[in-house]
């Protein structure tokens, strides 16, 4: 009981750390709640970056240096970046319609926290032999130097392996039960912050049928408790996705900065991270065709604000990138495509997720093409379509067998972005319908006035 007491301190702890951050990132001020969710997803960045710059500073690692970490990146955050964005106002609506998707989502994230409370040590391989190896090893060693460990994982981003050996140096032992915790808190945040992100674009309803399309997934509970990076990362892109939208929407900078951040964060995550919000990026300078985007250079800082000291720790001790991942390139795209409907329609896996959501946004384009919301799609299904390329290049590319392990992980990057996308599209068609097209109204103005 007194591991689960100090771990939940802990996760309080990164959220106090992280709220200066989260005040300011954002666009406009978020609710509370959502503002916890986001200095959760700011202060786990955070601190974790922090433990990497007290490595390269030759210091040792222990519960010294990271309380010291905590209060450091507070306070910055307080001395730097502490404001408060004027609030915006949310699409009116009746709540009554989101309750039913509303009780859906909390029941789905309490099965998670409760799962993460009550399964045990963690038993997923990829745990054993990288994220909790590498936290077990800066927990024992009070260091990231890693010296005992080999193997092309130690290449990977170390913000999910700091946070577990940051548990372990708070509980002076390791305890894969107990980590199950914060990697939950992970998929509740992400919760949160995306209904305060869609509540700026959709009524109740609408949002609270975004928010339960992303998270009442199988994969989305199993990855809420299994120490892995790909639900972090799915948080990371989403706040990625949805602050360029707002950013795109907005015309100024005022969203760069927390698309920026998350891009960084994502990048410090698992290394298509770096990727997807890249992609994305690109997608905001070809909407908005011009390389002296307002903003862009915010972008740009806060991602290297995460990829450098990173990319100096990897030159200090010599960690190359395994490019047997690009050894042989794969191209038979009929069975590219084939794996991939395969695996997209395993209910096991995500039930009727992905039938549901493409069918949606295939269905409902005619509605949110001519909108603005066809900008959302701009910086959302690119990431779709080019995680096909993981096929390609994988190190095993073509046996189905390797890309199984790793296929469903994948497309939870980007799955939350493709609900919102969904969502927009039913809550625009539901409007429409309800109107009546005789009255030839504009499809956007016509559906958030009549919402679901």
């Amino acid at each position: 009981m007194i591991a689960w007491v100090v771990t939940a301190g802990g996760c309080a702890a990164l959220v106090w750390s992280g709220l200066p951050w989260a005040r300011a990132l954002a666009g406009s001020r978020p609710g509370r709640w959502p503002l916890y969710g986001l200095g959760y997803l700011t202060g786990t960045a955070l601190v974790t970056l922090g433990l990497l710059l007290v490595s390269l500073a030759g210091l040792p690692i222990g519960r010294l240096t990271l309380a010291l970490v905590w209060i450091c990146v507070r306070l910055t955050g307080r001395r730097f970046a502490d404001r408060t964005p004027p609030a915006a106002a949310p699409v009116p609506g009746p709540i009554a319609p989101a309750l039913p998707l509303l009780a859906l989502t909390a029941a789905t994230l309490a099965f998670g926290v409760v799962q993460a409370l009550r399964l045990g040590p963690i038993e997923a391989v990829d745990f054993l032999k990288a994220w909790g190896l590498k936290g077990t090893a800066m927990f024992h060693d009070g260091n990231l130097q890693f010296d005992g460990l080999s193997g092309p994982n130690l290449f990977y981003p170390l913000q999910v392996s700091n946070l577990t050996g940051a548990f372990y140096v708070l509980l002076g032992r390791v305890d894969d039960s107990v980590v199950r915790l914060p990697a939950a808190l992970f998929g509740v945040s992400l919760a949160l912050v995306l209904w305060c992100l869609v509540r700026e674009l959709l009524p109740p309803a609408g949002t609270a049928l975004a928010v339960a399309l992303a998270v009442a997934t199988p994969q989305f509970t199993v990855l809420m408790t299994d120490g892995l990076a790909d639900l972090v990362l799915a948080a990371y892109v989403t706040v990625c996705a949805l602050a360029a939208y707002r950013w795109l929407e907005d015309g100024g900078d005022a969203w760069a900065s927390l698309s920026g951040f998350a891009a960084g964060a994502a990048a410090w995550t698992k290394l298509e991270g770096a990727l997807s919000c890249l992609v994305i990026l690109a997608a905001v300078l070809l909407v908005r065709r011009s390389l002296r985007t307002p903003g862009l250079g915010v972008w740009l800082a806060w991602l290297a604000v995460f990829t450098l000291p990173w990319q100096l720790y990897q030159r200090i001790h010599g960690i190359p990138l395994n490019r047997s991942h690009f050894a042989t390139l794969y191209l038979d795209l009929p069975w590219i495509v084939r794996h991939v409907s395969q695996t997209l329609a395993e209910t096991a896996h995500w039930g009727v997720f992905w039938p549901l959501t493409l069918g949606l946004v295939a269905l409902t384009a005619p509605f949110w093409w001519p909108t603005r919301y066809r900008l959302l799609a701009a910086v959302t299904l690119p990431n779709l379509v080019l995680t096909l390329g993981a096929y390609m290049t994988h190190y095993r590319a073509g046996e189905a067998d390797s890309v199984e392990a790793t296929a469903h992980r994948l497309y939870l990057h980007v799955a939350p972005g493709v609900a919102v996308l969904a969502a927009v599209g039913a809550t625009l068609a539901l409007g429409v319908l309800r109107a009546g097209r005789e009255s030839h109204a504009d499809p956007e103005s016509e559906s958030l006035s009549n919402p679901v």
